[in-house]
């Protein structure tokens, strides 16, 4: 008897370490594996594991094989992912003052973008706040550059060659941008965009420029109208419950990890769209817009900005105030 009480006591010895096995946390995003997000993201888990000592490891769940775009931040919330890489359009379901990134032309130089998006700028801080209060956080921003076109066969340059399109949007202003240009938006998720593409259920589609690499809408689009008129910016949002689970260590740890990774992609980010558009410009034919035919879209698009400040009231007003002080 004694014998066997050794045993097991051994082999609980034996086990123990299994019990303190490292914390797996999950995290999804809507992009392939090798897409800049996702790469951004894995850095992020890496350096966390490193400097925990392994205490945090993390399984990465990519090109939306867990959770689709348009659902990740409502997985995040819910406890389904502990991180999820969320847009800003896609969280402005939820936020609607997000979406001041997508009134068209508002974010069109690094100048504001660096005023509107830097930790500490008002516009940052005011729509941090809106966040912290979803039951999540944005841990840090990830800067996904300039949205842009792609059509399957329509060159386009000016708002009156989109009249009758079917155009791929991902969110409600998006859409008006769209709409506004006589165009119908087609809301689909970012991994249905090649087929929807190759089908012909749609004409074209917005996109970011390294999407088009890594999703290889080239294959089945023919142009890229460098509209540009619009600002991209996702978030590593943070579910709460994990957020306070962590101990204070491991907090600083994932908040000085994150600070210094955020540095880095906003410096990343232009030449990692400048790759990308000389990318294309050996699949498909880049259409640049002249400085009147940019003109011509910002006239088109003008009645976008005052349905954002309808859908989002006082809050969204106070953040495109801030906007317009810096343009």
């Amino acid at each position: 008897m004694f014998t066997r009480a050794l045993q097991f006591a051994t082999a609980l010895l034996v086990v123990a370490p299994t019990s303190l096995a490292a914390e797996v946390l999950r995290i999804g995003t809507s992009v392939p594996h090798n897409h800049y997000l996702t790469s951004a993201i894995r850095e992020f888990a890496d350096e966390v594991t490193a400097r925990t000592e392994g205490e945090l490891t993390f399984e990465i769940y990519d090109s939306g094989s867990l959770v689709s775009d348009q659902q990740l931040d409502e997985a995040v919330v819910n406890g389904t992912l502990d991180i999820g890489i969320v847009s800003a359009s896609i969280l402005a379901g939820t936020i609607p003052a997000l979406n001041v990134f997508a009134v068209p032309f508002y974010f069109d130089t690094q100048e504001k973008l660096n005023n509107a998006v830097v930790p500490g700028t008002q516009i940052r801080t005011m729509l941090d706040d809106q966040i912290d209060d979803i039951g999540a956080r944005a841990l840090f921003w990830l800067p996904f550059g300039y949205i842009t076109m792609v059509t399957r066969n329509h060159e386009v340059h000016t708002p009156a060659d989109m009249e009758g399109l079917k155009i791929r949007t991902f969110g409600s202003t998006v859409s008006d941008f769209v709409t506004s240009v006589g165009a119908a938006p087609v809301v689909t998720s970012g991994g249905e965009q090649f087929l929807a593409l190759q089908r012909g259920i749609v004409d074209g589609g917005l996109t970011g420029w390294s999407s088009i690499v890594d999703r290889r809408l080239y294959e089945v689009s023919d142009y890229v109208i460098a509209t540009d008129h619009m600002y991209e910016t996702h978030f590593a949002l943070l579910n709460d419950r994990t957020w306070n689970g962590l101990t204070a260590d491991q907090q600083a740890i994932f908040q000085k990890v994150a600070t210094d990774l955020e540095a880095r992609l906003m410096q990343r980010i232009a030449a990692t769209n400048e790759k990308a558009r000389q990318t294309l410009m050996e699949k498909m034919t880049v259409i640049d817009l002249t400085h009147e035919e940019i003109q011509a879209w910002k006239d088109a698009t003008t009645p976008v900005r005052d349905i954002y400040l309808r859908r989002t009231g006082a809050t969204g007003a106070e953040v495109l105030r801030a906007a317009e002080k810096i343009q």
